[in-house]
């Protein structure tokens, strides 16, 4: 029986039009939750990309520079860092 992966966790599937595994993750932005794809040649480089996505995103990373100034970008940045 296939394990399946809780909520939140990703998911991983092969993308049959582009030929390339993929996976796909939610991420909170400050304009609200957006879906984030990664692609890769094989299902475990894309496994290890998710997983440090997904480390990432619970440190409170977000790689999200839609219209962001420097500003915003600093105040981001100091309330990860402290």
């Amino acid at each position: 029986m296939a394990k399946k992966r809780g909520n939140g966790e990703g998911s991983i599937t092969f993308h049959k039009k582009k030929r390339k595994w993929m996976a796909r993750y939610w991420v909170e932005t400050p304009t609200g939750p957006k879906r984030r794809t990664i692609y890769g040649p094989t299902r475990d480089d894309v496994s290890d990309k998710l997983f440090e996505a997904l480390s990432n995103r619970n440190k409170g990373l977000v790689f999200d520079d839609e219209n962001m100034t420097v500003g915003e970008y600093f105040e981001r940045w100091l309330k990860i860092s402290l």
